[in-house]
């Protein structure tokens, strides 16, 4: 066989191969012989059916199954001669030619995983954040969770501050109003929301009173439509409702799943639950570091399109979670640059990985999959759950894989420490994932 590497890119090639014809009319020969031991033909014996009416009427159906298999084996044995690490199924050019004389000939064209030169570890410089969990992150903490157990009641007044404004509107833009039919629904907590206009609103405003007015909506507003933009509003304040904080009694407790519905124990939990926060969140930072250093270094490094394609369509799919909308080749194309980067850092990731004979760690997946099933109520089953799904454990695996990889090059890479609270921490983990 003869195999001749025709570089297109970096990443994709056109394999030329030919395979003699002495290896490949035997074959031929031999699946005649098979069809005739199987078929039946009017006026002769079964099994003994002459080959030269064998071929002439099942010559054709020879020929296309031995090419067919011919191809498929050869076009293996080639990838494995040339030591290409492909990345998906190679795609034939045109029908593979069978000639009596010169043999089986076709091109392939193939993607293939980008060849990486020795990463430099010792070039890349990184921010170490030196953050730990203090007693007032888990006091703020057990505020937080008292908040979310607050009775509200109704009240005949107008809201004041940490009060509950529950309340009605529709919002007219130039693109039109919103919700086109009905109304919205919210519930603003005066000093909390955020939205100190809609605050401002409110705070003058008894239960079932209406207002005309026009407001400006936060840049981040849950609905998109009217996120950073005027609009003409018509509010309704449905409701004013007064917080009673809960006590930290032993029921309090108890409904956070500390069965002895004592306080030291939940306090325990909330700090060991926040320092396992803190933990992901270091180690985002640091993996998001790694991987912007390792693409600046590799800006001109080609990647395979087909990964991007995959990528580009599974941040697309996580936007759209819910949405019952219809994936297009122009929604695709938004996600494209941000796609390829991801899939660049990643790949780079990997490479540091192989280049220095960094492998999975079995017990840190099993680990982390407990870890994870914990937050369940039937922790086994989640556990069985994700060793019995391929997905759902590669998925664990690779980012397991990561972690490792950040932790070497933490160990061999320029590292400053930078002192951070708990908070700035965590938004930064939050700002970093979100890229």
């Amino acid at each position: 066989m003869q195999v001749s590497v025709e570089n297109i890119s970096t990443v994709e090639k056109r394999l030329k191969i030919q395979v003699p014809a002495e290896e490949v009319n035997p074959q031929v020969d031999a699946r005649l012989r098979e069809i005739g031991k199987q078929v039946r033909l009017k006026g002769f014996r079964p099994g003994r059916i002459p080959f030269s009416v064998l071929k002439q009427r099942y010559g054709p159906q020879a020929r296309a199954e031995v090419i067919q298999q011919a191809a498929q084996t050869s076009l293996q044995q080639a990838i494995e001669q040339e030591s290409l690490r492909i990345v998906a199924a190679p795609r034939v050019e045109e029908e593979p030619k069978l000639d009596k004389e010169s043999g089986l000939e076709f091109n392939a064209i193939i993607e293939t995983y980008p060849d990486i030169e020795t990463i430099n570890v010792a070039e890349i410089a990184i921010e170490r954040p030196q953050v730990s969990v203090t007693d007032d992150d888990v006091n703020e903490m057990l505020d937080t969770l008292k908040k979310q157990r607050i009775e509200w009641t109704d009240v005949e007044r107008k809201p004041g501050e940490g009060d509950q404004a529950l309340v009605e509107y529709t919002a007219k833009t130039e693109e039109g109003t919103v919700p086109e039919e009905g109304k919205h629904r919210l519930a603003v907590i005066l000093g909390e929301s955020g939205f100190e206009a809609m605050e401002t609103a409110v705070s003058e405003m008894t239960a079932g009173e209406e207002k005309d007015l026009t407001l400006e909506f936060p840049a981040d507003y849950g609905e998109a439509t009217l996120a950073g933009k005027t609009a003409e509003v018509a509010l309704t304040l449905a409701k004013v409702q007064e917080g009673k904080i809960p006590e930290i009694d032993e029921e309090f407790i108890k409904s956070f799943g500390v069965e002895s519905g004592d306080s030291d124990e939940l306090m325990t939990e909330i700090r060991k639950n926040l320092e396992r926060e803190l933990s992901q969140a270091v180690n985002t930072q640091l993996k998001t570091q790694l991987a912007d250093r390792l693409t600046e270094l590799h800006a001109g490094l080609e990647v395979p399109e087909s990964i991007v394609t995959g990528e580009a369509h599974n941040m697309l799919q996580q936007m759209l979670r819910g949405a019952d909308l219809k994936v297009t080749d122009e929604m695709l194309e938004h996600f494209r640059d941000p796609a390829r980067k991801r899939v660049r850092s990643g790949l780079l990731l990997g490479e540091l990985a192989r280049q220095n004979d960094i492998t999975i760690d079995g017990a840190k997946v099993r680990s982390t999959i407990e870890e994870i099933a914990q937050t369940y109520e039937e922790p086994r089953e989640v556990v069985q759950m994700y060793y019995n799904d391929q997905r759902m454990l590669e998925a664990v695996e690779n980012s397991v894989l990561e972690s490792q990889v950040v932790d070497w090059v933490v160990d061999h890479a320029k590292v400053t420490d930078k002192e951070m609270s708990f908070q700035e921490a965590i938004n930064q983990a939050t700002q970093a994932a979100g890229q």
